[in-house]
């Protein structure tokens, strides 16, 4: 699931130049349609707590299906406003599909969540990889970006039906006195779930929009052609997939939080490097350092997110999604700035982000707890 979802999220940020003039778009317009796929969490966060209550394999299954529709309308969307109905569905849907088969692997995984999780996000950095290399073969065959969301949304649609196929393990017995709001509640006024909110909310900033804005300025401004600004990117998911592979033996099982501070200090010192470094090696180079210690930060604090209040993993999740919300307009307001003083500046604001999630790392007790 993980693969699918990296895969085809990227597509919106990797054709983000070509959609924009083809559509009429503006750079913050083209920023709120990306910032529409968090938007959608507005609506996904009721997905994710509803993963500790009712069926996992149809809470997957229905939101598979979701998606791909969502990536065929964008796919024919002709105006600014389907563009961002679409995005927005297809938010929404993705964390019924994710959540839904993450709770669930929670239970299966057990104490060997850490593990399992580095396993399952190196999945997603394949797919992080596949799809600028999706872009690059589409663009060389001539296919466009619409034909390009058609079939995607196609192939997310059947991986739907054979989701409704697979056998999910059920949701924790509940007591009869259970009730999903408490349990919402509870979470949110849980510090600790606060704190961590806070973090995974700017760490997801560092996704397909920063990825977006790095092509665009190395088309721009760089001057590289669109085939070689989306080549160069890839340094980053490269780094990501080895970050994922080395995530298992560098993440301790018994606190998985004491490689947090390490991983954010090399991230805000590689990111910087990535966005504007002159030279093209240079630009390989720091996305291959960031995306490896992003990977190995995220996995540590996906795990920290997940076991922190156990069986309430969904809940948990939920809560920590709607803080993050507060960020989802983030790419508009790069948008906005870059319409203004340039995609240089809006990219900036990015690369002081891995900075604000070392500060936070201090906070946390020496074993990764807040």
């Amino acid at each position: 699931m993980g693969f699918a979802d990296e895969w085809f999220t990227f597509l919106p940020a990797g054709v983000l130049e070509g959609l924009r003039q083809d559509v009429g778009l503006s750079y913050a317009e083209a920023g709120l349609v990306l910032a529409a796929l968090s938007l959608g969490g507005i609506v996904g966060v009721v997905f994710q707590a509803a993963a500790d209550y009712v069926s996992r394999r149809a809470l997957a299954a229905l939101g598979a299906l979701a998606y791909g529709a969502a990536m065929i309308a964008f796919g024919l969307a002709d105006s600014f406003w389907i563009l961002f109905a679409a995005a927005f569905v297809w938010g929404a849907a993705s964390d019924a599909f994710i959540h839904g088969c993450e709770v669930a692997l929670v239970d299966l995984a057990g104490p060997d969540l850490p593990r399992v999780l580095a396993r399952v996000n190196a999945w997603s950095a394949v797919g992080d990889l596949v799809a600028p290399l999706t872009l690059i073969a589409g663009a060389a065959l001539g296919l466009g970006w619409r034909g390009l969301f058609l079939a995607g949304g196609g192939l997310m649609l059947a991986y739907g039906v054979w989701l409704a196929s697979q056998r999910f393990p059920p949701p924790h017995p509940r007591d009869e006195d259970a009730h999903a709001g408490r349990d919402l509640l509870a979470v949110l006024t849980d510090g600790r779930v606060l704190l961590m909110a806070v973090m995974m909310g700017l760490f997801a900033l560092l996704d397909e929009p920063l990825l977006a804005f790095l092509i665009a300025y190395l088309e721009e401004v760089a001057g590289h052609g669109a085939g070689m600004a989306v080549a160069l990117s890839t340094g980053a998911l490269v780094g990501g997939l080895i970050g994922y592979g080395l995530a298992e033996r560098l993440i301790p099982e018994e606190s998985p939080g004491a490689v947090l501070a390490p991983s954010a200090l090399v991230a805000a010192l590689s990111l910087p490097v990535l966005a504007f470094a002159p030279q093209a090696w240079f630009v390989v180079a720091g996305g291959l350092v960031f995306g490896v210690s992003g990977a190995v930060f995220y996995t540590a604090l996906q795990s920290l997110v997940l076991t922190l209040r156990p069986g309430q993993a969904g809940s948990t999740g939920a809560a920590v999604s709607i803080i993050g919300l507060a960020g989802a307009g983030f790419p508009a307001l790069v948008g906005g700035v870059a319409d203004a003083w340039g995609l240089g500046a809006g990219l900036g604001l990015y690369a002081a982000i891995p900075t604000l999630l070392l500060a936070l790392t201090l906070v946390l007790r020496p074993g990764g707890r807040p």
